[in-house]
């Protein structure tokens, strides 16, 4: 089968800087990548971050530009570069319309592809007491579930946010809390016993404890009844431990554009999809369309997804609007040839 690939490179600057473990993040960059067959064709996006395990923006480029030329090997240790192929692939191979997700026949993927369904979002909250009016705003609008970064500020003080929080909250509204690997042991038992009180409320607590703390984060939980979810220890070359069934209880945050081989990770992550929760890498409408197609492969995945950033650029790449609910008929409406020929060739 002959192929025509492209790749197109985007920068989209944050309206506000991105603050992390690492510092502020400022500019998302990543690529688009379209290759088409005379079957149909199929777009992927590149999306990497390093500080997750991923290779540089500068590999990837340096990869796409020579894969361009010869694409006969696929990419080594470019899990991100690997993701978008592969998807990319799946939808030359196949016959699809505009919207560019891939039905794959083959026996790869799906048989065939799976309706689109609604998806409940997670609210993202501001760190410290700036959380207190954007939750009131995030419940106003119809978030049932928010997600807050706690571990920038001392314990204490966050905790006493905490208590404020739930206090202006209705009670059907849930938590998640996200330390980023961030808390050390002796913070994170301060933070158990804070939400003790509050477990049916708390959705889950989002690695508190860096990678490589598993067992310690799962031992100290344990009676508490809250729930721990991995994000962090699902990044890099140690994540295939956890992404088994049975070695690990809680919930498993994915970021899938960071994962690498599409068909091998649907299959790893099928036995999975009761605990998974789909998770952005602030990509574009492109990355988020094919991410939420591989979700609808997976009905017993029904967790608020973290896709509130929508609204975090100026620019026209993310084309939905933010909201409590990403809906089917407006995922119907993304045209990924339509996102390719935003960005310059």
């Amino acid at each position: 089968m002959n192929f025509q690939i492209a790749y197109r490179r985007y920068r989209r600057v944050f309206r506000r800087p991105l603050r992390t473990a690492h510092g502020d993040w400022k500019i998302r960059e990543g690529f688009l990548v379209r290759i088409e067959s005379e079957k149909g064709v199929g777009y992927g996006e590149v999306a990497p971050i390093p500080d997750f395990g991923t290779e540089t923006i500068e590999r990837a480029e340096d990869f796409l530009n020579k894969w361009a030329d010869d694409p006969i090997i696929m990419p080594s240790g470019m899990p991100c570069c690997l993701f978008a192929l592969t998807m990319a692939m799946k939808g030359a191979e196949a016959s699809q319309g505009a919207s560019g997700i891939p039905i794959d026949r083959s026996g790869g993927l799906e048989a065939e592809l799976p309706a689109m369904r609604d998806y409940r979002v997670a609210g993202l909250l501001p760190a410290g007491t700036d959380a207190l009016s954007a939750a009131k705003e995030k419940s106003i609008a119809g978030y049932t579930t928010l997600k807050w970064k706690v571990g920038l500020y001392p314990a204490e003080a966050e905790i006493e946010i905490l208590e404020d929080l739930l206090a202006l909250l209705p009670g059907s509204v849930s938590l998640r809390l996200d330390a980023n690997g961030g808390l050390n042991e002796s913070q994170f038992k301060t933070w158990l016993e804070a939400l003790a009180p509050h477990r049916r409320r708390i959705d889950y607590f989002e690695q508190p404890l860096a990678p490589g703390n598993e067992a310690l984060m799962a031992e100290l939980a344990r009676g508490s009844d809250v729930e721990i979810a991995l994000d962090e220890s699902l990044n890099g070359s140690r994540r295939d431990q956890w992404l088994v069934p049975k070695a690990w209880d809680g919930p498993l945050v994915i970021k899938p554009l960071l994962m690498g081989n599409v068909t091998a990770l649907m299959e790893q992550l099928r036995p999975l999809a009761a605990q998974l929760v789909l998770s952005s890498v602030f990509e574009t409408g492109c990355g988020l369309s094919l991410v939420l197609s591989l979700g609808d492969m997976l009905p017993a995945m029904n967790r608020a997804v973290g896709f509130d950033t929508l609204s975090a650029f100026d620019d026209s790449l993310s084309c939905m609007a933010p909201g409590p609910q990403i809906f089917a008929s407006e995922r119907a409406t993304i045209n990924l040839e339509h996102i390719w020929q935003q960005l310059a060739p």
